[in-house]
């Protein structure tokens, strides 16, 4: 059981940075607001933590938690 559900969550982890990168390359060239708010999550980042981030990293963290979130969300409807 915590093997096939750590994998999971792995996998996830590692499909959601790849995925968010090729996603947020996209979206920065198509929507200039994208870029606002990926500098809004950054400054609040530094804000926050004080680790200085480059916009376009804030930006794929911010779709990778999002696909991260989505995917435990559709794993645990799936399995319970």
């Amino acid at each position: 059981m915590a093997l096939t559900s750590g994998g999971s969550h792995s996998f996830s982890a590692f499909a959601s940075m790849i995925v968010a990168t090729v996603i947020s390359k996209y979206v920065w060239n198509q929507t200039p607001s994208f870029v606002e708010v990926s500098n809004l999550v950054g400054d609040l980042l530094v804000a926050t933590t004080g680790v200085e981030l480059a916009p376009r990293t804030a930006g794929s963290l911010l779709i990778a938690s999002g696909l991260a979130f989505v995917w435990g969300a559709l794993y645990h409807v799936t399995r319970h």
